[in-house]
Formats: C-alpha cells, sequence, structure tokens
C-alpha cells in the first residue's frame, strides 16, 4: 500500500479496534444498518452515524519527516451531546498516542489540532470535523534520512 492508503486504512482500523464501529474495506453500508459506519473517500448518505476519513498535507520537507493531517468527519443523529461524546471517544484513542503503526507508516506522534460541530445536515443529523495531526516517517527515494 501507499502513504495515504496506509494512513487511511490503519486508522479506520485503529478506530474500530478500539470499539467506535464498524469499518468494512470498500465502505459498503446498508442504509438501514444500526452502526457507526468507518471508512474514507466519498461520504455515504447512509447510515445516519458514521466517522468518515480524509488526509491532507500538513508539512513535507526534504527529510522524511512529515506532518499529515487527518480530518475525522462525524455525523450521528440529532443530538449534538452525541456528536461530541463521539468526538471524545476518538480523542481518547488518538490524541497523544505515540509509536504506532498505520499499515506500515510509523506515527510517531498524533494529536488533535481542532474541532468544530458544524451543525444539522439536510437530513437533521449533526456533523462535526475533528482535525488529528500525524507525525510521519514517510520515505521516498528523493528524501534524506
Amino acid at each position: 500500500m501507499g502513504y495515504t492508503r496506509d494512513i487511511l486504512d490503519g486508522a479506520a482500523l485503529l478506530l474500530a479496534a478500539s470499539g467506535l464501529g464498524v469499518y468494512r474495506p470498500g465502505g459498503v453500508y446498508g442504509p438501514d444498518e444500526d452502526i457507526t459506519a468507518i471508512g474514507y473517500g466519498i461520504r455515504p448518505e447512509a447510515p445516519n452515524r458514521i466517522l468518515w476519513l480524509n488526509t491532507y498535507t500538513v508539512e513535507d520537507s526534504n527529510l522524511t519527516d512529515a506532518v499529515t493531517g487527518l480530518q475525522i468527519w462525524i455525523r450521528t443523529g440529532s443530538d449534538p451531546l452525541v456528536t461530541t461524546d463521539l468526538a471524545d471517544r476518538v480523542f481518547a484513542a488518538l490524541h497523544n498516542r505515540r509509536g504506532f503503526y498505520l499499515g506500515s507508516t510509523h506515527v510517531a506522534l498524533a494529536w488533535r489540532q481542532s474541532q468544530t460541530l458544524l451543525g444539522q445536515d439536510p437530513h437533521g443529523r449533526q456533523e462535526m470535523t475533528a482535525n488529528y495531526y500525524l507525525r510521519t516517517t514517510r520515505s521516498t527515494p528523493n528524501l534524506f534520512d
């Protein structure tokens, strides 16, 4: 796998192993499933509760050290406190986690950088994003170790 897929797949597996939801590679979930779906890619309309992942570049240099952002889109029902409860559980699983692997990518440190409640989507479901930074080792032929 590549670096980005390592982070997305590895983070989804970690969140599922932490008891936060169900991760199915490929992201296929039924509309009537009463679960919190974990995945990445295009956010699905269903199920109602999701933890959906995306990455973005924060800092690259000419060294193998990198900081990559991991955005977690949180969607629940109509109660914003349920949304913040799930965000708190994500925080417990990721914030200040040190020395672990997402796939074959070493993560020296993960921390929450920001989080905000977005309000309701058109279906009345509460949404929030939480942004975590991952200090990783990203080796490529043109970088110095």
